[in-house]
């Protein structure tokens, strides 16, 4: 098992998601910002992200992995997206107030990895556990606060 700094998870979960067919592993097990070892797709093909913030990441970094949205696009944004991301459904959010998305929805995208980027505490560490083994998706949490960004 590899341990990472928040600041290298940070990276390499950017790597991951980012990940073409360079990457040579089948999948990298490390240790989350939660502490949790995680099994990670090496080339996660599709990636839901449990709230806002890990949505924006993952748009800016890999928008034709995305399987949905989080909350509903404005049609001002649409001109502004790129048409493959522009099209995708609004499923709802794991995380943060509101969240509107059941179990049952997210399997029905068949992630092979969810992203939660922001704050980290027990009670999103528990979610991530729960949803982790309830859906049985990789789920991996990264400090998004200032200080921990690369």
């Amino acid at each position: 098992m590899i341990r990472l700094t928040r600041r290298s998870l940070a990276g390499l979960i950017l790597a991951l998601v980012a990940a073409g067919p360079a990457l040579a592993l089948d999948a990298a097990r490390f240790t989350d910002a939660t502490g949790r070892a995680v099994a990670v797709p090496a080339k996660p093909a599709r990636v839901f992200a449990a709230g806002p913030p890990a949505a924006t990441l993952l748009y800016a970094l890999k928008p034709q992995a995305m399987v949905g949205w989080v909350r509903p696009l404005k049609p001002q944004d649409l001109p502004f997206l790129r048409p493959e991301a522009a099209g995708l459904p609004t499923l709802g959010r794991l995380t943060g107030r509101g969240d509107t998305l059941n179990l049952e929805v997210l399997l029905s995208t068949r992630p092979e990895l969810i992203i939660d980027y922001g704050t980290v505490n027990a009670t999103y560490a528990d979610l991530a556990a729960r949803v982790q083994d309830q859906a049985g998706v990789p789920y991996v949490l990264v400090d998004g606060g200032f200080a921990q960004m690369p």
